[in-house]
């Protein structure tokens, strides 16, 4: 299997590191995004693709003092096709299986109510 864009996991905390390489020894997988700047953040959150009001509630935001890590990553089935929801709800019990496998607390965006996002999974206790 293939884990894609694995250079986006730089700057990204390693448990998160830990299970998108261990997901992607099992199956395709894509990185999409782990560590953000505050203009990246911005980005997303102008084209609605945040549902965020400020930058740094972003748990892909780093910050040198306050989070040097990115506690967020964004991971897609490949191929990609953003149209398949099933897809994504497929991948999600898949990395929340292997979370708990490997003894790693997470969220995943897809179990969100008011905001579905279903390529997030961030770290639990940083909530």
């Amino acid at each position: 299997m293939t884990l894609y864009r694995q250079p986006n996991l730089a700057n990204v905390h390693p448990d998160l590191v830990r299970l998108a390489q261990d997901v992607g020894s099992l199956r395709d997988l894509i990185v999409v995004q782990g560590a953000r700047t505050v203009a990246e953040e911005l980005t997303a959150m102008a084209s609605h693709h945040s549902a965020l009001k400020n930058p740094m509630n972003s748990l892909h935001v780093t910050d040198p003092v306050k989070r040097p890590l990115a506690l967020a990553v964004d991971l897609t089935p490949y191929p990609l096709d953003w149209n398949n929801l099933s897809d994504f709800q497929d991948l999600g019990a898949f990395v929340k299986d292997r979370a708990a496998a490997l003894g790693i607390a997470i969220q995943w965006g897809g179990d969100w109510v008011s905001f579905r996002d279903y390529d997030h999974f961030q770290l639990e206790q940083a909530t």
